[in-house]
């Protein structure tokens, strides 16, 4: 069950097999804790592979695990430590390098 106070944001499509480029800017209207990025595939993720979160264009330190993933199924990447951001506070995810493959659609779960 999840808690009334969590609200959630589409970030985009994120290539997690080139290990380069990052997804959308997207700007956090409330502030609170971002506890995992749910994310669906339209390519299979073939080996665990992080992505490192980045607030305000810097990097947060706080990287969410990517597990391997079958096509066409769904996920849930949690943060590796408790990340928080407040109002208005600009977040994306761009990834390192570990997958040859694997392209999610992802969204961001932010707890108030």
């Amino acid at each position: 069950m999840r808690t009334l106070n969590d609200y959630f944001i589409p970030i985009g499509n994120l290539d997690l097999g080139s290990g380069a480029g990052s997804s959308t800017i997207v700007a956090c209207p409330d502030g609170g804790q971002i506890v995992g990025v749910s994310y669906n595939t339209t390519e299979a993720i073939d080996a665990v592979v992080t992505a490192d979160i980045l607030v305000n264009g810097a990097d947060s330190g706080v990287d969410a695990d990517f597990a391997i993933t079958a096509v066409d199924t769904g996920g849930l990447a949690r943060p590796g430590a408790s990340l928080y951001v407040a109002d208005h506070d600009a977040v994306a995810l761009t990834p390192n390098a570990g997958a040859t493959t694997g392209i999610a659609d992802c969204t961001l779960i932010i707890r108030r």
